[in-house]
């Protein structure tokens, strides 16, 4: 999977050039993490069309963010547990690149995503 522009640059076709690995798989969801450890961002592109990526937080504690990538690999929207404006979770829209300042309440197809993930037994 790439990151931040490594699928246009073609840094993420090789292992040694992406920043994330998967974890698990659940069903069509890729469940990621950061090689490094430290919590970032979600990938802003994902190398392979029509991707679901999530992120747990760094204790385990719950779901970090979902985010769902389209057929040219672009991220369409960005799910987050955490609090925005009294909106929790939320999700951002994302165009051009760019994740959009405003939060929005979740839609039914998103609380289903996101129950699933929340439901991901790590010790399967």
């Amino acid at each position: 999977m790439g990151g931040n522009g490594s699928f246009l640059k073609r840094t993420a076709d090789s292992e040694s050039g992406r920043r994330y690995f998967t974890v698990d798989t659940l069903g069509e969801i890729q469940i990621i993490q950061y090689k490094n450890g430290k919590q970032r961002k979600m990938p802003e592109e994902s190398h392979a069309p029509n991707r679901i990526y999530a992120t747990f937080e760094k204790d385990g504690s719950d779901v970090k963010a979902i985010a769902r990538y389209g057929s040219d690999g672009k991220k369409i929207f960005e799910i987050h547990t955490g609090d925005h404006y009294g909106i929790h979770p939320h999700y951002h829209l994302w165009g051009d690149g760019t994740q959009q300042k405003d939060g929005f309440p979740l839609t039914s197809e998103m609380k289903m995503l996101l129950d699933k993930v929340r439901k991901y037994d790590k010790g399967k």
